[in-house]
C-alpha cells in the first residue's frame, strides 16, 4: 500500500468511520506490519474498544511511519 494509498483511506476512516473500511483497514494493517511500523498503533487502530478519537490518532501515526518506511 502507497503511503497515498494510506492517507486517503484514513481521510475515508475519519469520514465514514472504521467499520465502513474494516477490508482496506486489514490490508493498511498488513502493509504497516510488513514494513515494521511500531506495532502498538496497529494493535490501537485494530481496537474496536478503544475510543475512535484514539483510533484515529494512531491511524494518523500509523499513515506517517509507513511513509517514512516507504522512502
Amino acid at each position: 500500500m502507497t503511503p497515498l494509498v494510506a492517507l486517503e483511506l484514513a481521510e475515508h476512516i475519519v469520514a465514514d468511520g472504521f467499520a465502513a473500511r474494516q477490508d482496506a483497514l486489514s490490508t493498511l494493517n498488513q502493509a504497516a506490519t510488513e514494513r515494521d511500523v511500531n506495532p502498538v498503533l496497529i494493535q490501537v487502530v485494530s481496537d474496536d474498544n478503544e475510543p475512535r478519537p484514539v483510533r484515529e490518532r494512531a491511524l494518523g501515526r500509523l499513515v506517517v511511519q509507513l511513509s517514512r518506511h516507504a522512502a
